[in-house]
């Protein structure tokens, strides 16, 4: 009985102590915490602010001096205009195309990496494929543009070298989507291949050593070590990815061109042509929520997928 009331005291005075403990912890960081207020503020003002205007998706804002109250009729002009449906099958497939072709390449880029010992080799690998990654869109475009160009890009040199005929890469429908890919895995790769490389480096090399003493080879190591101890790291690039996938904007705002606006116009530049360019700013708007929400669905259904095959949950 007396034991019990002692613990039961011990529990009440950490109880009591724990606001000062936290006051205290405060005081020993405040200088690291107000590093994060500038970021906070910047999504304050740039990300939930601008939430406000969500509201003209319900209004005929931009069509007429009047704003007024229409409703849902934004969105039903939304699903029955055959540019919307042009635009969502192709923010649909470009994003499929790069998160199936991209993503698994970092991965596969930081193991072979991995495996060089030479430390100067592996910093100059590493600074090659992560220098992309800095240059701007419209710098990518210009140097996609000069490569493939049909008189004077190396690609159509080689190609005639060949013997083969020159080709317009930049306004063939047939190559432009797969411009938009390599164009996106060639900057951003790098990227993605640091992110891994610095959780490989914290695995533990008792569990090599360890996998060494049972037999284990480079597969086996491969397979029962390194995947699952990244497979954390893994489950969150890829909801990062998926939450970002129907954004794509810039990248396809500098390269495309109306040749290829068929298979190129996404959704966010349709909302950038309806909005800023004819003015229509509440269909504009109805556009974006509409990206909005399905960016959602899909980052849950990807979150639920993640924690059912890679056993790890992100939000």
């Amino acid at each position: 009985m007396n034991a019990n009331v002692t613990q039961i005291s011990e529990q009440n005075v950490q109880v009591v102590k724990k606001p000062g403990e936290l006051r205290s912890k405060f005081n020993r960081q405040k200088a690291v915490l107000l590093l994060l207020v500038p970021g906070l503020i910047w999504y304050l003002i740039f990300k939930y602010a601008p939430m406000m205007g969500v509201l003209a998706a319900f209004t005929d804002y931009g069509t007429r001096a009047d704003i007024s109250f229409i409703g849902i009729e934004n969105f039903q002009q939304l699903f029955s205009s055959p540019g919307f449906w042009g635009a969502f099958r192709n923010t649909l497939l470009i994003s499929f195309y790069n998160l199936v072709f991209y993503f698994p390449l970092p991965i596969i880029l930081a193991l072979l990496m991995n495996e060089i010992f030479r430390v100067r080799l592996k910093r100059l690998i590493q600074f090659v494929v992560y220098i992309p990654h800095f240059f701007s869109w419209v710098v990518i475009g210009a140097i996609f543009s000069m490569m493939l160009s049909p008189s004077e890009g190396f690609v159509n040199q080689l190609i005639m070298a060949l013997g083969g005929e020159s080709i317009y890469f930049m306004v063939d429908p047939k190559w432009f989507r797969s411009i938009l890919v390599a164009s996106y895995m060639w900057r951003d790769v790098g990227y993605g291949t640091i992110i891994y490389i610095a959780t490989i480096s914290t695995i533990d090399v008792q569990l090599y050593d360890a996998a060494t003493v049972d037999g284990a080879g480079y597969w086996g190591k491969l397979w029962y070590v390194t995947l699952p101890s990244i497979k954390g790291t893994i489950a969150t690039v890829l909801l990062l990815t998926v939450a970002r996938i129907l954004l794509v904007f810039e990248q396809v705002l500098v390269m495309y061109v109306p040749p290829v606006y068929s298979v190129s116009e996404v959704l966010t530049t349709y909302s950038f042509t309806e909005g800023l360019l004819n003015g229509n700013i509440g269909y504009a708007t109805a556009i974006s929520l509409f990206t909005a929400v399905i960016s959602t669905i899909l980052v849950i259904g990807c979150n639920k997928a993640s924690k059912k095959f890679l056993d790890e949950s992100i939000l």
